[in-house]
């Protein structure tokens, strides 16, 4: 099996930050990932101790990611992870085998 229908059939749709190690739960999650002011889409690999960050290859428009942190109440800062919402991942599902292809 590939690595990314590996990754497709353990992602968690409804992670929440802040959750990764509260439930216990092994997987991939998707996450908005700012660093120095930028939003990128990231793949989140969570272990049972651990969490991981990877900016994906194929990314949706800045608006879609900068909306996906202010419906949550967050103005946008210069880093941290934050939770998508469901119009960004309506866009994952969408593109979902583009986005996973280079991961």
């Amino acid at each position: 099996m590939s690595l990314w229908k590996e990754i497709e059939q353990r992602i968690i749709w409804d992670f929440k930050v802040g959750d990764e190690f509260k439930k216990c739960q092994e997987g991939y999650a998707f996450v908005v990932d700012v660093y120095e002011g930028i939003p990128k889409l990231s793949l989140y690999k969570i272990k049972k101790n651990s969490a991981e960050c990877n900016p994906i290859k194929k990314q949706p428009d800045q608006e879609l990611l900068l909306s996906a942190i202010e419906r949550q109440g967050i103005k946008i800062i210069r880093g941290g992870i934050f939770s998508i919402d469901s119009e960004l991942q309506e866009w994952i599902k969408e593109n979902l085998e583009d986005v996973l292809r280079f991961v």
